[in-house]
């Protein structure tokens, strides 16, 4: 029976304590798979991220099964059940790599959201050049290569944003950036669905979906955020009371103000403040 051909193979090591705070490579190579080839697991570390070259196969991830062609890229959830294999009739060649970090799921979900965890490559986007940058990295070893793991992992999870989102963030869909102009210019304001309804010319499900595709988040989220920045500078800008703040910035009361506040940011606004500006506790 014809065996898989590991055509790259390479294995790392992270400095120690690295991946508590930053992003790294544990595995990564090139496989041309037979038609027997499967990998189940219940779990492991990191995430497995899997580009099809040719062929095609199978990944089962987050309770769905989808098919992977050439040019498509499948993202493993690692944390849970997964499996991935081969089509017996074109067995697929596969580019993959193991990531490991601080959280990597949270990166895989502020990519695809809820969606599945794949996406499609133009050819003339196609990470190959990439994984040899990747491999060549591995292959060296230098002194800093915990750093340049690092970078390798931005620019990759750079590129795989761009093939998701379809066009850069410059390019959003005109109701959408009309959304956003308007939310930025006025964050304190309640923009209920039907006040965005109303901005962009659009049904409120359609305004959600718009949010949700372009910017993997939700209105409420996306504002929560300008909220909070526009507050940060208000903190730092001038001496107005926290309820002024909170009151100019549009959350309810001081109290929602400061939940809101140190569930993002970690601190206390008033804390926030005097760290910012170096003031004495």
């Amino acid at each position: 029976m014809e065996k898989s051909s590991v055509l790259e193979s390479f294995h790392y090591v992270p400095a120690a304590g690295w991946t508590r705070t930053a992003f790294s490579v544990l595995r990564a190579g090139k496989v041309a798979a037979a038609r027997d080839y499967r990998i189940e697991r219940a779990f492991h570390p990191g995430q497995d991220i899997l580009y099809c070259v040719s062929g095609r196969g199978h990944v089962e991830t987050l309770g769905q099964r989808l098919e992977v062609r050439a040019n498509q890229l499948a993202w493993m959830a690692n944390e849970a059940p997964h499996v991935h294999c081969a089509d017996p009739d074109d067995p697929w060649t596969l580019l993959w790599f193991r990531l490991d970090g601080p959280d990597p799921a949270i990166l895989r979900r502020k990519l695809f959201g809820e969606g599945m965890p794949r996406t499609i490559f133009a050819e003339a986007a196609s990470p190959a050049p990439w994984f040899e940058r990747l491999f060549a990295a591995l292959r060296r070893r230098d002194a800093g290569i915990d750093l340049r793991l690092n970078q390798l992992v931005a620019e990759f999870l750079l590129m795989v944003d761009r093939a998701v989102n379809g066009a850069g963030h410059d390019d959003l869909p005109g109701p959408l950036a009309s959304a956003l102009e308007a939310m930025r210019a006025d964050p304190g304001f309640a923009w209920t669905a039907a006040d965005l309804a109303e901005a962009t010319g659009l049904g409120a499900s359609q305004v959600r979906r718009l949010f949700q595709k372009h910017l993997r988040t939700s209105p409420h989220q996306w504002l929560m955020r300008e909220r909070l920045m526009q507050a940060q500078s208000m903190l730092v800008q001038g001496d107005q009371p926290l309820a002024e703040v909170a009151e100019a910035c549009g959350f309810c009361d001081v109290y929602h103000f400061g939940r809101e506040f140190k569930r993002s940011v970690g601190i206390s606004p008033a804390a926030w403040r005097r760290s910012e500006l170096s003031a004495p506790g």
